[in-house]
């Protein structure tokens, strides 16, 4: 396989997983309402936006950026530390991430407060707000805690995995060491500021309603944010002939133990959310059939919940990404040794 044609491979691999999610998504929602045009259909589990309203859910994302801030901090940083050597993931276009982060987040405040309200948009910025009806201290920062965790240990085993299918070196680096602590501190700094009492955070881990939150949100990374941004890093990285049998060691010790803890904690929010019932923990709209919504219903109105979610999370991803190649640009400029009496070029 040319080296053109391996490249094309990941990308339609990749790519190819949101868009077979979102798709079949569309497809089971569509037959379970009898409407081909879903856009003006409500079919958010609260029972009052429709489709269109759902993809544009502007107040729930501005709730959510503390939690897509701290993972994509995170999944920068774990991607940065596998790759090999000095090898650049993106091209340095960091203005332009920036430029559209920050017409993603004023567009979508601006119409939050237009058409959801500004008392529906300042709750879940404030995190007081969980859903369309409920309000919970902590909002949706804890609303996500359990899955966060968990996806601290997760993160570096599905990079590597996917790394390992793909043919790709599995490296050893620094370079993502920085966004890596800044993500731990963040979600240490938000878990405490928005929880009064410290309890609060360990006693949600015996809550059935976040513990099945948590398990959607687990299904929903894996298959719509994760294979985008892995498409912009591994289409550049170098085969995985460079790996060194020592950095192989390494993390067939390391990958194991977290895919474990990852799995026992997978499985004990499955257990807990499915002893209290996936029926009594959903919300019931007047849509529901036998008034209660489905597993395969909750996971495919969920992508569609989390879609500007996921692009903040892209953009975020490759400007830290950028940032990063950035720097690293020019710290290979200024180490070239230059003649004497000859200027660097």
């Amino acid at each position: 396989m040319t080296p053109f044609s391996r490249k094309i491979t990941v990308a339609h691999a990749l790519l190819a997983i949101p868009v077979c999610a979102y798709a079949i998504s569309y497809v089971y929602l569509a037959y379970y309402h009898g409407s081909l045009n879903l856009f003006q259909t409500v079919v958010h589990e609260g029972g009052t936006h429709t489709l269109l309203e759902t993809i544009f859910y502007a107040p729930h994302f501005l709730g959510h950026v503390p939690v897509y801030t701290v993972l994509a901090l995170y999944f920068t940083g774990v991607c940065l530390a596998y790759r090999e050597g000095d090898s650049r993931a993106v091209r340095p276009m960091g203005v332009l991430w920036g430029l559209l982060l920050i017409f993603l987040l004023a567009g979508s405040f601006m119409l939050s407060i237009k058409h959801f309200g500004s008392e529906y948009t300042y709750s879940y910025i404030l995190q007081s707000r969980q859903s369309v009806s409920r309000y919970e201290p902590g909002g949706a920062w804890n609303l996500h805690l359990p899955s966060t965790v968990l996806l601290f240990f997760f993160i570096p085993v599905y990079i590597y995995c996917l790394k390992i299918f793909f043919g790709k070196s599995i490296g050893k680096s620094s370079h993502g060491n920085i966004y890596i602590i800044l993500s731990i501190l963040f979600f240490l700094f938000m878990t405490v500021l928005v929880n009064h009492n410290l309890k609060t955070p360990f006693l949600i881990w015996e809550n059935p309603r976040y513990l099945g939150h948590s398990v959607r949100e687990l299904a929903t990374f894996p298959v719509t944010y994760f294979p985008i941004v892995l498409f912009f890093f591994l289409k550049k990285e170098p085969s995985s002939e460079a790996v060194s049998p020592l950095q192989k060691k390494r993390q067939q010790r390391l990958i194991p133990g977290l895919f474990c803890i990852f799995l026992l904690g997978l499985g004990y929010q499955v257990i807990v959310s499915l002893s209290a019932g996936i029926g009594t923990l959903a919300q019931k709209p007047s849509f529901a059939r036998d008034g209660n919504l489905g597993i395969l219903y909750l996971l495919s109105s969920h992508f569609f919940e989390h879609v500007l979610d996921m692009i903040y999370f892209i953009l975020l991803c490759l400007l830290l990404f950028s940032l990063s190649d950035s720097y690293l640009k020019r710290r290979q400029y200024s180490d070239r040794p230059s003649g004497p009496g000859k200027p660097y070029e």
